[in-house]
């Protein structure tokens, strides 16, 4: 029988997901199931479950990993891993990874990464205050960043990273957060760059809210 490309992805999908639920391979260490977090494929998004279960030795590793250039492909999941983990010890690796931001264009793999750097600290904000006091200060920040990729540059960067940044302090479910989003819902401006900010911040309180109600929820 013929398996067509649809379903060829649901089966690797689901193959995926079967290898993370997977009982641990005899010998195989945290570091182990750390790497192989991060290098699968996802087609719906990283599991936050296997990322809180990480352990010391699978955070050092990401730190290992999200430090070297060769592995330029698994930081966006490692950033990811690292926002969903919830430890200690990964707010130290993401403030790093942010400040060695580099200068000039960057590829694919850099951009999904270093875009996705709101988010991973608005979710490990709801356990590491580190985390919320950096994205407050980020949202302060007006200067452009020094890299770019394609035509995300300048301007336009710099309102794509507002935007997550508006996101991620919504994730956080931190009243902090919520008055910073209430902020930019007041800034004023009629032009198209302050009703565009506008908008993600409506967007981000109503996700604030949905965060908040969630965190308040039966577990």
């Amino acid at each position: 029988m013929r398996i067509g490309p649809g379903q060829r992805a649901v089966l690797a999908a689901a193959i995926a997901g079967w290898a993370l639920v997977a009982p641990r391979p005899s010998g195989a260490s945290g570091a182990d199931e750390a790497e192989a977090l991060v290098r699968t494929v996802y087609y719906e998004g990283l599991p936050p479950d296997a990322a809180a279960a990480l352990d010391d030795a699978g955070i050092a590793r990401l730190g290992e990993m999200l430090a070297d250039p060769l592995e330029a492909a698994t930081h966006g999941n490692i950033v990811d891993a690292l926002g969903w983990s919830g430890h200690p010890g990964a707010f130290p690796l993401l403030q790093r990874y942010a400040a060695e931001a580099p200068e000039g264009e960057v590829d694919r793999d850099a951009f999904r990464a270093r875009s996705r750097l709101p988010q991973a600290m608005g979710r490990l904000a709801r356990s590491d205050a580190r985390a919320l006091a950096w994205l407050l200060a980020e949202e302060k920040r007006s200067d452009a960043p020094g890299w770019w990729f394609r035509q995300q540059r300048g301007a336009h960067l710099s309102t794509l990273l507002q935007e997550q940044l508006l996101t991620g302090l919504a994730l956080s479910g931190a009243p902090a957060a919520r008055a910073a989003i209430e902020a930019q819902l007041a800034a004023p401006g009629q032009d198209v760059a302050a009703q565009r900010r506008r908008r993600a911040a409506a967007f981000a309180r109503e996700l604030h809210a949905r965060t908040v109600a969630d965190e308040r929820g039966p577990r």
